[in-house]
């Protein structure tokens, strides 16, 4: 294989990378949203609103995640009243705050 070959194959896997994770994450929204629409877990947005109505402040970002042994958990950075970012983690089927780190 010449230096030009390699060079092209290189950047077609570069390129192909970004194109597979975009999929992943798209399947993995996917089953996030079909999640809420079956009433599984509570929305994001009710989630932030309980935490505004709790603990003040403000919300900055969230992720959904899969826990190992079953179950989902948001996980929300927040900047509460004080300005100090806070993560909270939020059970997703019951809207329960299992942890916070930084309050």
């Amino acid at each position: 294989m010449n230096r030009r070959t390699a060079l092209l194959a290189i950047a077609a896997t570069l390129i192909a990378q970004p194109v597979a994770a975009q999929n992943s994450w798209q399947s993995y929204s996917d089953g996030a949203r079909q999640s809420r629409q079956n009433g599984d877990i509570i929305p994001l947005r009710d989630i932030i609103r309980r935490l505004e109505r709790q603990y003040g402040g403000r919300y900055v970002n969230a992720e959904l995640f899969s826990r190992s042994g079953g179950g989902s958990e948001y996980r929300i950075e927040w900047i509460n009243s004080e300005g100090r970012k806070v993560l909270f983690v939020v059970d997703a089927q019951s809207g329960r705050v299992i942890r916070t780190q930084g309050a």
